[in-house]
């Protein structure tokens, strides 16, 4: 094609310069639109939502209050039915902007809607379609790393975000694979939670350029071990393009946690000894009913109520209810991400109210809110219930020569460490002998055991589980 027809085939200077005018005027009304909204939720990061995951969730309110948030969800399936869980929170809102965010566990869903309310009016509303229920975990970019970095990152869910908009809990991160940070702007704080949750951390020099971020890096080292994920800088994720790490699956690990240890049912009494207690009080009852007459049927009842008084004093429970805590805590470099699972075993049918933000692990209705959970339980049933995890320190560290010490305030039960040694009794801030010795090892310990990488290291101190992951072979450098 010659240079005359090409600018015949184009348009006039004016026509471009009006297109663009439309598409300005478009977009400024299209956020002139948002802003007016009273009330506007954003569940995700970018509106892309990782199903079976924890996810954060964001509310800004203008000019309204007090209201109410619902988020409805049904992750039933066809053979169970319906099973609704619905995560409700009083904002109390008020005039100029309010924010309200917190994390929301979003299973694979039928039905996903929200509304908000502020009394009898609903102020906004909306809903998520069941195609977009994606278990892929998400790649957030804040700035622009570059056509290196986008090449790498091909194939997975890519969201740009800006770096005011990270989160600083860990929760929020629970289906991040990898965030790439190429903007000083981003805070330290929100990097480590990041890590904590099991997230790559990619920092570029353009963010490097920040001293409270070139701090995460010590001299020499450009991959260091973080929590249950890792912070790399460019050099070092370029080195590992060619052999990507494995992600750590944080839902077996909780999986096994859940599993062991469960609450057994109360004992019943052996029923040859109530079959003959029975037999004896319906000879009884017979034989005063006959010979006795109208007194007779009157000590028939009194025998009966004291018969069933003298039974229920030494048959019934010592509590309507018995309740369990479970805790892991998997990470590395001094700090995890701490998961905790609650089970409740209730003998009459009751309300089950567990004084934590959480979510059940099994198919029933619950209702949920920032801090509590309540599912209708019927008699003799239990349930299991997931904490929203948060990070805490890590009691088992690795030092710069792979050996392992005890940095918490209590002793360790023992210490086993994934194709090395295991010992038992590790006193607080002790070093872990480096010798195999004859331990008999919980069924727990192997089960996490199997789901780790080698070097890995599995502990306990009583109720509280440990998984440290290796990091002297991650870090080029002291740590």
């Amino acid at each position: 094609m010659t240079a005359l027809a090409q600018a015949r085939l184009r348009p006039p200077r004016a026509l471009q310069l009006l297109l663009a005018l439309i598409l300005a005027v478009a977009h400024g009304a299209a956020v002139a639109q948002a802003e007016s909204r009273p009330a506007t939720l954003e569940l995700g990061f970018g509106g892309a939502v990782v199903a079976d995951a924890w996810n954060p969730l964001r509310l800004v309110l203008r000019d309204v209050g007090p209201v109410q948030l619902e988020l409805a969800i049904d992750r039933g399936t066809l053979r169970e039915g319906e099973r609704w869980s619905r995560y409700t929170s009083e904002i109390a809102g008020g005039s100029g902007l309010t924010v309200f965010e917190d994390e929301v566990y979003v299973p694979v869903w039928r039905s996903l809607s929200w509304v908000v309310r502020s009394g009898g009016l609903t102020v906004a509303s909306g809903s998520l379609s069941r195609t977009q229920a994606d278990r892929r975990p998400l790649d957030l970019m804040v700035g622009e790393p570059g056509s290196e970095v986008r090449s790498m990152l091909s194939g997975g869910r890519t969201i740009d975000l800006a770096a005011d908009r990270l989160p600083l809990r860990s929760a929020a991160y629970d289906g991040v694979g990898r965030l790439i940070v190429a903007a000083p702007a981003a805070r330290p704080q929100a990097l480590i939670a990041a890590a904590v949750a099991g997230a790559d951390v990619i920092v570029t020099p353009a963010a490097l350029t920040e001293p409270a971020i070139a701090e995460l890096f010590p001299a020499g080292v450009e991959r260091r071990a973080v929590g249950a994920g890792r912070l790399l800088t460019h050099e070092g994720f370029r080195a590992e393009a060619a052999e990507p790490r494995v992600r750590l699956d944080q839902a077996a690990l909780v999986s096994a946690l859940a599993a062991a240890e469960r609450i057994e049912l109360p004992r019943p009494v052996p029923m040859l000894p109530l079959l003959l207690a029975a037999s004896v009080y319906s000879l009884v009852v017979l034989l005063v009913l006959r010979f006795g007459g109208v007194p007779g049927v009157m000590a028939a009842l009194v025998l009966g109520l004291t018969a069933s008084v003298a039974a229920w004093v030494p048959l019934r429970p010592a509590e309507p209810g018995v309740e369990a805590v479970r805790e892991l805590v998997v990470g590395a470099g001094g700090v995890g991400q701490r998961w905790r699972v609650h089970e409740r075993l209730t003998l009459p049918a009751q309300t089950v109210i567990f004084p934590v933000a959480g979510w059940p692990l099994s198919y029933v209705d619950a209702r949920q809110g920032p801090t509590q959970v309540a599912i209708d339980l019927p008699r003799w049933r239990s349930v299991r219930v997931l904490e929203r995890p948060r990070a805490t320190a890590m009691a088992l560290v690795q030092e710069v020569d792979g050996s392992w010490r005890n940095a918490g305030e209590r002793p360790l039960d023992f210490v086993a460490v994934r194709g090395g040694d295991a010992v038992q009794d590790v006193p607080a801030g002790g070093l872990v002998p480096n010798q195999t010795r004859d331990v008999r090892l919980p069924e727990l310990a192997l089960s996490l055991l199997e789901l780790l990488p080698s070097g890995a290291a599995v502990a306990s101190d009583g109720p509280r589980w440990l998984v440290a992951l290796p990091q002297h072979a991650l870090a080029e450098g002291p740590p």
